[in-house]
């Protein structure tokens, strides 16, 4: 029936997806994923496409073929997206399904290529292992349930890049992500318990309400000393419009932040 990649793209800049993402992104039938992983591969994409073309340059029919077949999802629609790869998938997808595995076939027939599997890729900004498992969970379920089997394909984490920056080793510290749905109790108390043990923290906030000012007043709530660490705050890291602060955790500012962000907090005595 086909094959489903869940591929992470990395933190935002190109020269942060691996090779392996590339050359699956590039030929794949169909890639899913959210606006900013995207427009992470678009040049990716796009050179997919020219390479086809220029193969194909003096084949007629393989040169009208369309682009690759790229669809966007958000909260709202990722549900109903990933029901119609999963008819892709199967040869259940309707009129305009059927239209095209024609042309494939009569591309097939005059020897112009085309594969009998399907490759559909599924876009993680960074690594799908971290801070995205209540989905890789839920699509690896609906896949496999169906026969379709799933690959991960690792990416390298916004998480990494900010432990790089900030000089904090990764396995002494606790990784806490927020980007997760309903109660986030349970991580609050990771992140109280990690502070109380002065131990550094890399974390991902939760865009829509526990962002890093919410954090700095959540923490000193709790009666963590927010004097006695530092706080650096990643903005669309590696990304042209990157931002960096750095401050006490007690004077972190109440502003907007960007959705692709990052905290590293220490104990001070870790500047």
């Amino acid at each position: 029936m086909g094959k489903v990649y869940l591929v992470g793209v990395g933190p935002g800049g190109e020269l942060y997806i691996t090779e392996i993402a590339k050359r699956l992104i590039e030929s794949a039938d169909v890639v899913v994923g959210y606006k900013h992983a995207l427009n992470v591969i678009k040049n990716i994409v796009d050179k997919g496409y020219d390479e086809m073309r220029e193969k194909s340059r003096e084949k007629s029919e393989m040169a009208k073929r369309e682009k690759k077949d790229v669809r966007m999802i958000t909260l709202k629609t990722q549900d109903e997206v990933y029901a119609q790869l999963l008819d892709y998938l199967k040869g259940k997808d309707g009129e305009e399904g059927e239209k095209r595995r024609g042309r494939e076939r009569e591309g097939e027939r005059k020897g112009e290529g085309g594969r009998g599997e399907k490759v559909c890729c599924i876009l993680f900004t960074g690594d799908p292992d971290f801070s995205e498992s209540e989905i890789v969970d839920k699509l690896v379920s609906l896949f496999e349930s169906n026969g379709i089997e799933v690959e991960i394909i690792p990416g390298i984490s916004s998480v990494q890049v900010a432990a790089a920056r900030s000089k904090v080793a990764i396995d002494r510290s606790s990784l806490i992500t927020f980007h997760v749905t309903g109660s986030i109790d349970r991580e609050k108390d990771a992140l109280l318990n990690t502070l109380r043990a002065k131990r550094p923290v890399i974390l991902l906030p939760r865009p829509w309400d526990f962002m890093p000012q919410h954090i700095g007043r959540f923490l000193r709530d709790e009666g963590i000393d927010v004097d006695a660490f530092t706080v650096d705050i990643y903005e669309n890291l590696t990304l042209s419009n990157e931002k960096v602060t750095r401050c006490k955790l007690a004077d972190i500012p109440d502003r907007d932040y960007s959705d692709l962000c990052v905290m590293v907090i220490k104990p001070s005595q870790q500047q």
